[in-house]
């Protein structure tokens, strides 16, 4: 059952579902606030810039938690939205088996890579998402969008990347961020690698407090909405960083 793995306070993204239930559009977060049943769950109503998002009822999505040892997702259907003391709250019945997100399986590589990252803000996801829908109705209102973009806030951050893999990355840092979290990353490879994009974006799927490290976190990261020609550069730099480790430890003496 969901609440055997999902607890009240986890992270929740929607992704509204077309008739063919295949096709989905809009992305709302959420979060869970209880569980009724065990068919069913609570969440808060999406806010997007502000503003409350008033999902209808009826209308179905892909629901994924982002729960603390991994990333599940089902089908569900909105069965009720109501105001509960001023929270906009929604109903979701399950329409199908909770599953655990299975990844693409990716070598890993263990590493010491300095990284500089930021969380991004809701505004940014917004912009980014309207950029990439593309549906501006003049050339001047693409541009406000991009110069909007380049105004916003971001807090760049120190941390250090330990396990890298062409589907994510594993990193440590003295902030504490939430699961769920989307994250911008400039990583310092050492060696040139080529890549179109100027960041590396990700999602917080897991966070763990470090037990060998005072004051630090354990982060995994999924990459999210990296180009092909990006991650083919990071599992061919990947490939090429295991050669050479593999020689220095042939090496006479090691």
């Amino acid at each position: 059952m969901v609440r055997d793995v999902v607890s009240i306070g986890d992270k929740v993204e929607l992704k509204i579902l077309d008739r063919d239930e295949e096709n989905e559009k809009a992305c709302y977060k959420s979060k869970v606030l209880d569980f009724p049943d065990y068919k069913s769950a609570i969440i808060t109503m999406p806010i997007v810039k502000g503003r409350i998002v008033p999902l209808s009822v009826g209308d179905r999505y892909s629901v994924r938690f982002f729960a603390n040892n991994g990333l599940y997702e089902c089908k569900g259907i909105v069965t009720d939205r109501s105001n509960d003391d001023n929270v906009y709250i929604l109903t979701i019945e399950f329409t199908s088996a909770l599953e655990k997100h299975q990844r693409r399986k990716y070598f890993r590589l263990s590493c010491v890579l300095d990284t500089e990252y930021y969380i991004v803000t809701e505004t940014e996801q917004t912009l980014r998402y309207k950029l990439k829908k593309d549906e501006f109705k003049s050339p001047e209102e693409k541009e406000a969008c991009f110069e909007a973009l380049k105004q916003c806030k971001r807090d760049w951050q120190n941390g250090i990347i330990v396990d890298l893999s062409g589907g994510g990355v594993r990193l440590t840092s003295e902030n504490l961020h939430e699961i769920g979290s989307f994250v911008q990353m400039k990583i310092q490879f050492g060696v040139p690698v080529k890549l179109k994009a100027e960041y590396v974006s990700g999602a917080i799927i897991s966070s763990e407090k470090m037990t060998n490290r005072v004051g630090f976190f354990e982060y995994r990261l999924q990459f999210k909405e990296v180009l092909k020609e990006d991650r083919e550069a990071i599992i061919k730099y990947i490939f090429e960083e295991e050669v050479r480790q593999r020689a220095k430890d042939k090496k006479p003496g090691r």
